[in-house]
């Protein structure tokens, strides 16, 4: 059974404050009639109050302190609760409609991978209290708005909220993350110093990671991927002047890590203006599978500047034509351009130049393990 149908609140558990006013005239031997001549109310006013059919303004709040010597606020405090009361039990009933919606997402699922889910009486609840939002209409409307672009076509509307779970986890993570303003020289400059960290222990990475991106303006985050997205990254803009990119472990090695991250910060660079929130999805061997020209040219972009400025060209190239590919010889080379010897086996396995199950000791496999103890 969904959850949300086991929590009602029960509308009596809060009396109108009429039920109150009417204790007070029993106290007083007064009529109705008394108390309205006593407030200058009319006797329809204090009538409709009587039987919770009108509410205790402010003016009447002010009325009723005088001549039955309560305090307006306990009189407004009264009216509140009930108004609060009457306000969750139509939108309890009104959730109960919105169960097909909240299992499209996989809250089973998200809970494993401990994403950031609050409290709450039903699914529904803690879904909403999630996504930071007051009915699944506004959350479409602020979906849509978000104007996703995706590397594939192949993520089929199906799983979109799936995709939408997973950005906003990394955007929930990115807000406890101190971030400058961005400054694109900052980002430039800083390119040099995220290579050198590919040859670090993959541990020791995600820390200093996010300071150096921190510094120039983007939040990087790593959060683990839900089923059926295929997300590899995004690349999104929060504000004009802060970033998020999000990371998953979907490849489980180094070099795609990394090649990701230097993808999305290739999106951050090069197409603010174009296309401002980018869910990268592609194939387990990084193809792509793009019907649409624009986002096609945007992704051969971003592919470019992460493949370029990870290994240099010029060198790349003086590297295959010397046409000696043993593990000692990538590692000299990986030495030489100040890059984890993995970042090389991956570009050579995607040029053809090795075999997949050729090199892949020198890369370095990932699991969550790693993010959490570095």
């Amino acid at each position: 059974m969904d959850r949300s149908y086991q929590f009602v609140l029960d509308v009596n558990s809060v009396q109108h404050p009429g039920e109150t006013v009417l204790e007070y005239l029993e106290f007083h031997h007064w009529s109705q009639r008394d108390l309205a001549r006593r407030t200058s109310l009319s006797p329809k006013t204090v009538s409709e109050i009587c039987n919770g059919k009108a509410p205790i303004t402010p003016n009447t709040a002010l009325a009723f302190e005088k001549v039955l010597r309560r305090p307006a606020h306990f009189w407004l405090n009264l009216q509140s609760q009930f108004d609060e009361t009457v306000a969750r039990n139509l939108r309890t009933a009104t959730a109960r409609q919105w169960g097909k919606w909240c299992s499209n997402f996989p809250l089973k699922e998200m809970r494993e991978l401990r994403f950031s889910l609050p409290s709450g009486n039903s699914d529904i609840d803690v879904l909403l209290g999630f996504l930071g939002v007051s009915s699944p209409e506004s959350w479409d409307a602020l979906w849509k708005a978000s104007s996703v672009a995706y590397r594939q076509t192949r993520v089929f509307s199906a799983h979109e909220a799936s995709v939408a779970a997973w950005i906003r986890e990394a955007e929930i993570i990115a807000e406890q993350l101190h971030v400058e303003d961005f400054d694109e020289e900052k980002v430039r400059g800083s390119l040099s110093e995220l290579r050198r960290l590919t040859r670090r222990p993959a541990d020791k990475i995600l820390d200093p990671v996010q300071q150096i991106c921190a510094r120039g303006g983007i939040a990087v985050v790593i959060v683990p991927g839900l089923r059926k997205t295929g997300i590899s990254g995004c690349a999104r803009w929060l504000t004009d002047k802060r970033a998020l990119i999000g990371l998953t472990l979907r490849y489980k090695t180094d070099d795609q890590l990394w090649f990701t991250l230097f993808h999305e910060i290739g999106h951050i660079l090069l197409h603010k203006k174009y296309c401002r929130f980018v869910v990268d999805n592609a194939n387990e061997n990084l193809l792509d599978n793009i019907v649409d020209p624009a986002m096609q040219k945007i992704e051969s972009e971003a592919n470019n500047f992460s493949a370029d400025t990870l290994i240099p060209p010029k060198e790349l190239g003086e590297f295959i034509l010397n046409g000696v590919f043993t593990n000692e010889s990538i590692h000299d080379f990986a030495e030489m351009v100040e890059i984890g010897p993995g970042i090389v086996v991956g570009r050579l396995q995607f040029e053809g130049i090795l075999q997949y199950h050729e090199g892949n000791t020198l890369k370095q496999r990932l699991n969550w393990r790693f993010t959490e103890e570095g």
